[in-house]
């Protein structure tokens, strides 16, 4: 078996080869994740100016809305066009942003009020109607973004949601500054607050008679923060200048605005080089972290990242609803070999519980399955799930082949790296693996973004970044997620796992809390709608010039903004 083992590593690095020759295609990469590739070979050029923070990056995909935006790329722009109720800081802890805000005894109402002051970048005052405004657009009947879950909660969300009443009784406005926001009965969590990161947009501005007029404002974006949308030419830059009107000038930016250029990973390390952008984040492995390390021009940042890669198998197709064929699949993926050969040693790690290494829920691995290579383990569960090899070296069930077909985003390499290992072994298993080349809004629209019953695919996988609060809510394994926009695409229920998702969530011990989320754990790492595939570093080169940037598992750049300068 180590022959086989070290066989399938050398036929996937050829067919990795062969696979990406030629290939163009590219566009962004969920929320996840690491920096993808682009047709744009240097970033686009501007004006120049000595005080405009270059960025490097890809994955851009238009959706400048607070409660529309479904990748992290998009929701850089909106986390600094926007400001929010609350943020986090360094340490993951919850803090005021806009807003102060006390809890009830019973811990169902948040009370926030209002900075003072404050005012969007057109001079107009932002209220409580604004932010009413904003969480019950999240609420209204034709949303279809991924954050419902920040308001269904709620008190009266279904009854606004269906339209049976005009208001939504669990969001009251008390004065222009004071606003409240109550969940229902035994809906009390330590994760609630977390439905208030998102940014406050304009009433008047954003008002709509139909959804599609709403939709339309996704690429004319207009906020209270310290930048303003300025410009964008998809596949090329993002340009946000300096809000000269911001309400709290003392701590305004203290640059004139950013360039977001679309850079392809591969021309990342030589565009920092050339001073052509000022910080980029660096496709994770060995290799790109020496040649970063020696670049004199740049310092380098290197932290475990709030996320991971995952593979997702549509459980409702007939032959990945057996739990025997998904745990098979994964026996037959040598992901050790993967690791070592898309990211290099220290810098990634097997994958095995849908919560951040980072996080003080994250459960004992010694309870977990690692799905470690198993040729011989994974024919087994696949006689007993009967799926027997045929003469071709098929198998065959009821006189049907299993065949199943793999999304495959070009914009990153990973993805590619992956998949061209599993052609190797799962063929060797008997399964015939169509892999399907594309960009990134092909795979989401037909995986996250499709309807139940239109979700078109067997297998994809992406990256994935999480919440702070280990709460599951709302993301790639929750039942409630399995709809149109949300992450869940896998068509998997499971009302145990929900039971103790729930519990968990309600619970404000953090040692029980932990306890539940383990158990938790368990059931998702033996089930695998989702595989955890790894957890990765993230590595970020920031030019010299930058002062002030701060990166960590918990803070991202755009959070330090407000304190960068340029030399």
């Amino acid at each position: 078996m180590k022959t086989k083992k070290f066989l399938s590593l050398i036929l996937a690095v050829l067919m990795v080869t062969t696979l990406f020759a030629g290939c163009t295609s590219q566009t962004s990469q969920p929320a996840p994740a690491e920096p993808d590739e682009s047709q744009t070979e240097t970033p686009a050029e501007e004006p120049k100016t000595d005080q405009i923070l270059k960025f490097g990056a890809t994955g851009f995909g238009g959706l400048f809305n607070p409660i529309m935006s479904d990748n992290v790329y998009d929701a850089y722009v909106t986390d600094i066009v926007f400001e929010k109720l609350v943020t986090n800081n360094s340490n993951g802890e919850m803090i005021p942003s806009i807003a102060e805000w006390t809890l009830s005894d019973d811990k169902l109402t948040y009370t926030f009020t209002l900075k003072d002051g404050i005012k969007f970048s057109d001079g107009s005052d932002l209220t409580t109607e604004d932010v009413a405004f904003t969480y019950e657009t999240i609420a209204h009947p034709d949303y279809n973004g991924p954050r419902a879950y920040a308001v269904s909660s709620l008190v009266g969300y279904e009854q606004f949601h269906s339209g049976a009443s005009d208001t939504f009784e669990g969001i009251k406005i008390i004065d222009d500054k004071t606003i409240s926001f109550t969940f229902g009965e035994g809906l009390a969590a330590p994760a609630n607050i977390e439905s208030f990161v998102y940014g406050i947009m304009p009433s008047d501005y954003y008002a709509f008679e139909t959804w599609e007029d709403f939709l339309a404002l996704n690429e004319k974006p207009v906020g209270s923060g310290i930048m303003v949308f300025d410009s964008w030419e998809p596949k090329q830059f993002i340009k946000l200048m300096k809000n000269t009107n911001y309400w709290d000038p003392d701590n305004g930016a203290k640059i004139d605005g950013i360039l977001m250029s679309e850079v392809p990973d591969e021309s990342i390390l030589s565009a920092l080089q050339t001073n052509q952008i000022d910080f980029a984040q660096i496709s994770s492995s060995a290799e790109n972290l020496e040649a970063a390390q020696a670049l004199t021009n740049i310092s380098i940042a290197n932290y475990l990242g709030n996320g991971y890669t995952f593979m997702c198998f549509n459980t409702i197709k007939p032959q990945l609803s057996d739990v025997r064929v998904r745990q098979a699949l994964m026996y037959a993926l040598d992901r050790e070999s993967f690791i070592e050969a898309q990211y290099g040693a220290g810098l990634a790690s097997v994958g095995m519980a849908p919560i951040s290494p980072s996080s003080w829920a994250f459960p004992d691995s010694s309870e977990l399955n690692a799905y470690k290579f198993d040729m011989d383990k994974a024919a087994q569960l696949m006689d007993e799930a009967g799926w027997t090899m045929g003469t071709d070296g098929f198998r065959y069930k009821d006189g049907e082949k299993f065949h199943v077909n793999w999304l495959v985003y070009t914009d990153s390499s990973w993805p590619g790296t992956l998949s061209g290992m599993a052609a190797d072994t799962w063929k060797q298993l008997g399964v015939e693996l169509e892999i399907e080349l594309m960009d990134f809004d092909t795979v989401a629209s037909r995986t996250m973004d499709a309807a139940p019953g239109e979700k078109n695919f067997d297998i994809y996988t992406m990256g994935f970044s999480l919440s702070i609060d280990p709460d599951p809510t709302g993301a790639l394994f929750d039942d409630d997620a399995y709809v149109a926009g949300g992450f869940n695409a896998s068509g998997y229920k499971n009302a145990e796992a929900m039971e103790l998702v729930k519990a968990g969530k309600a619970e404000f011990d953090t040692a029980k809390r932990a306890e539940i989320y383990k158990e938790w754990a368990k059931i998702m790492n033996y089930e695998i709608p989702h595989v955890i595939i790894a957890y990765r570093s993230e590595i970020w080169g920031i030019n010299s010039r930058v002062k002030g940037m701060d990166l960590g598992t918990y803070a991202t750049w755009d959070q330090s903004l407000k304190n960068i300068t340029l030399e």
